[in-house]
C-alpha cells in the first residue's frame, strides 16, 4: 500500500498519544479477537503484549490492566507453571455478548413500540451498588428517564433483569416490558426517546468517528502487513465501540432522517470487513496454538458490510 497520512497516523497511534487506553485496548482484543474462537480461549500475558505492541503496550502495562479487569470480574485467570493465562469470566460472557450485539449487529429495522422500563428502589443498597447498577444498565443499551428510571425501546426485559442478577443485592427492582400510553400530561415516545438518548452528543462523536477513519477506504487495505492490520481493526473496534455502548440505539422511526450513526457503522464494517483476514492471520500467529481457526470467525457486522465489499468463492473479502 502507497504511504499516506492516514496510515502515517495509525503507525503513530500510541496509548499515550491518541489510542484508547490499555485497558479498553484489551477488552477489544478478548471481546472482538479471542472470544469468537470460544469461550474458553484464554492467552498468555507475554502473547498479549506482543498483540498491543504497535501501541507503545509493553508487558507492565498488560499485567497492571488484567488485574483490574480480574478484580473487576470481566476477566479470569488460570496458571501453567510459572505462566498465567487470562480469558472471558464465565459470570462475564453474557456482558461481552450484549455488547457485541450493539457494536456489531446495531438496531434492528423493525420494532413493536414496546419500551422496556427499570425502576430502581432508591432506598435499597447502596449508592455505590446502585450506581453500579444503573453504569451497567447503560452499557447494556438502557437511557436515564428520571433518578433511578432507566428505559430502551430495543434491550429486552429479560435482558435488563439478567444485569440486575449480575450485579447482585437487589429484591426490589421492578423490570416491565409494555407500551407507552400517550395522552395529555403522559410522557409520550418521542419525549422518552429525547431523555435516554442524548443524539446531538452522540451525532458529534459518529461525525469525528467518520472524519478520522474515511480516509482508511481510499487506499487498499487488503495490502496492509498484518501486524498493522490488527492494530487498525483494534483500533477501529476500541473506538467505535466506545461511540455504540454510548448510544441507545433508538428505532429507525424515534431518530432524524438521515441518521450519521447508520453512516458511521457502515464505514465501520467496511473498513472491518477489509482487515479481518489478514489481522487473523497476526492474531493466530502471535496466540497460544490451542486458538482456533479463523474459520470460527463469526460475521462481524452482519450484512451492513456488503455494500462495496465482494467475498470471494472462497470466503476471503476485498473491496470491489
Amino acid at each position: 500500500m502507497a504511504p499516506s497520512p492516514t496510515l502515517d497516523d495509525l503507525r503513530a497511534a500510541t496509548c499515550s498519544d491518541g489510542a484508547p487506553s490499555a485497558r479498553n485496548l484489551l477488552v477489544t482484543v478478548f471481546g472482538d479477537a479471542l472470544l469468537p474462537h470460544g469461550d474458553d480461549t484464554s492467552i498468555s500475558v507475554r502473547a498479549l503484549s506482543r498483540l498491543l505492541g504497535a501501541f507503545g503496550v509493553n508487558e507492565r502495562l498488560v499485567r497492571t490492566s488484567l488485574t483490574r479487569l480480574v478484580n473487576d470480574g470481566l476477566l479470569t485467570t488460570t496458571s501453567a507453571g510459572r505462566r498465567s493465562f487470562y480469558r472471558v469470566a464465565p459470570q462475564a460472557r453474557d456482558l461481552f455478548r450484549q455488547a457485541d450485539h450493539r457494536i456489531y449487529r446495531g438496531t434492528p429495522d423493525e420494532w413493536d413500540g414496546s419500551w422496556t422500563i427499570v425502576v430502581i428502589d432508591g432506598s435499597e443498597g447502596t449508592a455505590r451498588r446502585r450506581a453500579r447498577l444503573r453504569q451497567e444498565l447503560a452499557w447494556a443499551g438502557l437511557g436515564v428517564v428520571a433518578p433511578n428510571v432507566m428505559a430502551s425501546p430495543i434491550v429486552d426485559a429479560e435482558a435488563a433483569a439478567r444485569v440486575v442478577g449480575h450485579v447482585g443485592g437487589f429484591t426490589n427492582v421492578l423490570v416491565s416490558r409494555s407500551s407507552v400510553i400517550e395522552g395529555d400530561g403522559t410522557l409520550g415516545a418521542d419525549e422518552l426517546a429525547h431523555r435516554v438518548a442524548a443524539l446531538e452528543e452522540i451525532a458529534g462523536r459518529y461525525a469525528r468517528f467518520i472524519g478520522r477513519y474515511e480516509g482508511y477506504l481510499a487506499g487498499d487495505l487488503d495490502e496492509l502487513a498484518p501486524e498493522l492490520a490488527f492494530k487498525l481493526r483494534t483500533l477501529l473496534v476500541a473506538e467505535f465501540r466506545r461511540v455504540a455502548l454510548a448510544d441507545p440505539q433508538l428505532p429507525a422511526r424515534l431518530l432524524p432522517a438521515d441518521w450519521i450513526g447508520a453512516r458511521a457503522r457502515r464505514l465501520a464494517a467496511a473498513i472491518y470487513a477489509a482487515v479481518t483476514a489478514s489481522s487473523e492471520e497476526f492474531l493466530i500467529a502471535i496466540a497460544d496454538p490451542k486458538l482456533g481457526s479463523a474459520a470460527t470467525m463469526p460475521d462481524r457486522f452482519g450484512d451492513s458490510h456488503m455494500s462495496g465489499v465482494v467475498v470471494d468463492g472462497d470466503g476471503a473479502r476485498h473491496r470491489s
